[in-house]
């Protein structure tokens, strides 16, 4: 997110748009304009940028906690919306159900990233918290906000439940962008850690209740080894289909013109298989738009749902999605 403002200054500087090869087509627009816009009042909220936050399917319905803000580093307010389809969006209420300031520990923003329903009707928002002004640094980590509906009042856990690791760890300089998936054992939670040079990669950690978590030993699961990854493998969106877990992960890589989307398959939760044609999603293949940033993903009637914020040249943006039906394709 930190290259928001970097991105703007190269098409300023070189006038010219940054372009990269397509890649094939995988997934479908399902829309040419945004799903979900920006504000445009003057005193709203999201008037510059917003995000899809956390997206999932639950009893009939598609539901997205979004976030919403105005330039960056800035305060993060996180929206309600609900939608029968997954592409016409309705927003019950035009205040944020939650704000950054309500979080004790986010010394900057608390963004939403993932939520779910508790098997006793609770419902559970997971986020990152940002405690910098520029950059990885800065200790960020995962909080939870448990309420009765979805449109609060929120209660914010005391403490994060999960920290970035040790100072020399992969994920020792700041964990983010949450993704919890309920299994047969308890819940997985899918993270993005960064370290001291910045490079950003996958893990995984474990629970039984949602708030105690063990990180996998194994960790990280996904990691960097691709040029259009450039130094980031991250913001993994996690989805359990009929017979495998499914990842929609994004790279950055050094250069504008190697932002993409990537996809990962695995059995088990814990050890992936990139795809072979990876990345299978480029920010120009929505029209006008020249970037994208953080994005969501759900699985629901055999259709993968993928949420991104997209970016044109200039410095603002929106919320598009893309589905792909039907069995995917083997990772080879």
């Amino acid at each position: 997110m930190f290259k928001r403002f970097f991105v703007l200054l190269v098409f300023i500087i070189s006038g010219v748009v940054l372009a990269q090869e397509t890649p094939p087509s995988f997934f479908t627009l399902a829309n040419e304009a945004p799903i979900v816009a920006r504000g445009n009042e003057r005193t709203d909220w999201d008037r510059q940028y917003t995000d899809p936050g956390a997206v999932f399917y639950h009893e009939g319905k598609f539901h997205m906690f979004r976030n919403g803000f105005v330039g960056w580093p800035a305060s993060v307010q996180i929206g309600y919306l609900v939608s029968d389809d997954g592409i016409n969006w309705i927003e019950p209420q035009d205040e944020p159900v939650l704000r950054s300031e309500e979080v004790p520990y986010a010394k900057t923003a608390a963004l939403a990233s993932s939520a779910i329903v508790l098997d006793d009707g609770t419902w559970a928002l997971y986020f990152y918290t940002w405690n910098t002004g520029s950059g990885a640094s800065g200790k960020g980590a995962i909080g939870r906000a448990t309420a009765d509906n979805p449109l609060g009042p929120w209660t914010v856990d005391a403490d994060p439940v999960l920290l970035p690791g040790a100072e020399d760890a992969w994920d020792g300089e700041s964990i983010s962008a949450p993704q919890i998936v309920k299994t047969e054992d308890g819940y997985l939670l899918y993270f993005t850690g960064y370290d001291k040079e910045r490079t950003q990669q996958i893990g995984v950690a474990t629970s039984t209740d949602g708030i105690v978590w063990e990180k996998y030993a194994q960790n990280p699961i996904l990691t960097v080894d691709a040029e259009w990854e450039g130094m980031h493998v991250h913001h993994a969106r996690v989805v359990h289909t009929a017979n495998q877990y499914v990842l929609v992960y994004r790279g950055s890589g050094n250069n504008q013109d190697s932002m993409g989307l990537g996809l990962a398959v695995s059995d088990d939760g814990f050890s992936w298989t990139k795809y072979a044609n990876n990345p299978i999603f480029a920010p120009q293949q929505i029209p006008e738009q020249q970037a994208f940033w953080f994005t969501a993903a759900t699985w629901h009637a055999d259709t993968l749902y993928v949420y991104v914020e997209a970016m044109p040249v200039f410095n603002t943006t929106d919320i598009y999605v893309l589905t792909y039906s039907g069995e995917l394709p083997p990772a080879d």
